[in-house]
């Protein structure tokens, strides 16, 4: 199964993001590797005395459920086109002309690309203001929907559904995103014990990727390679506020 461009498999979404929506207000990444990490932390501390009687000493562990998950991006950005969707449409607030909109003439003269009839503005940009576009908008907060970077998606293939079910009667597989996610509904098959706050696994394309914020965006423009940027990203999974 094809990803929606034929091309990119990762994404990064911003909080404005209409569900499912893999275009508008998305900027797609030419990643070559992501590279998962999850990393537990268990507390444990060694049992005083436990090897004295039986020459085996031993060292007790709390589980309680610690765990920190970053994704590894590394790919190159290339000249693209990206899709914008912004609460205000008005004409005037494009208008680089003037610094207040509301001091814009009635009609001006606006370079295209117009937005269409969805509102939404489908424009053209070079490498170099993809690269700072990402910077800006990693140096955002949540309080600003326009700049929160606030999910990532990765495109994997999947045989096998949310209910240990094969996706399709022939086995082949469908892309879903990558997911922390178990197979099951609360407290049954993989999620057996786990009755509060379960997530769904992905059932569709359309699914939810992972939340969390960027951690950090680095990119090299380099005189060797005209044609692309290199980058490096790293996404952090965590319930942002």
């Amino acid at each position: 199964m094809a990803s929606p461009d034929g091309t990119h498999y990762v994404f990064l979404r911003l909080g404005s993001t209409k569900a499912g929506d893999l275009v508008v207000n998305t900027i797609p990444l030419k990643a070559e590797t992501v590279t998962f990490t999850t990393g537990k932390t268990v507390p444990s501390f060694d049992i005083p005395f436990s090897g004295m009687f039986s020459g085996e000493s031993r060292t007790i562990a709390f589980n309680m459920g610690m765990a920190s998950k970053t994704v590894s991006v590394a790919g190159f950005i290339t000249d693209m086109t990206i899709t914008r969707k912004f609460n205000k449409t008005a004409a005037k607030y494009y208008n680089s002309s003037v610094d207040d909109p509301e001091d814009s003439p009635s009609s001006f003269n606006i370079n295209s690309p117009a937005l269409n009839s969805d509102n939404e503005l489908v424009i053209e940009m070079t490498k170099q203001e993809i690269a700072q576009l990402i910077h800006s908008n990693t140096d955002g907060t949540a309080a600003q929907d326009m700049q929160n970077m606030n999910e990532l998606i990765v495109l994997i293939e999947s045989k096998v559904d949310s209910r240990y079910q094969y996706r399709n009667s022939d086995k082949t597989s469908d892309l879903i995103p990558w997911s922390y996610s178990s197979r099951g509904y609360r407290n049954t098959l993989d999620n057996e014990g786990a009755v509060i706050g379960v997530s769904d696994f992905p059932d569709a394309i359309s699914s939810d990727g992972i939340k969390g914020f960027v951690r950090s965006f680095n990119c090299e423009i380099a005189a060797e390679e005209p044609n692309a940027i290199s980058f490096t990203l790293e996404f952090e999974v965590a319930i942002t506020v």
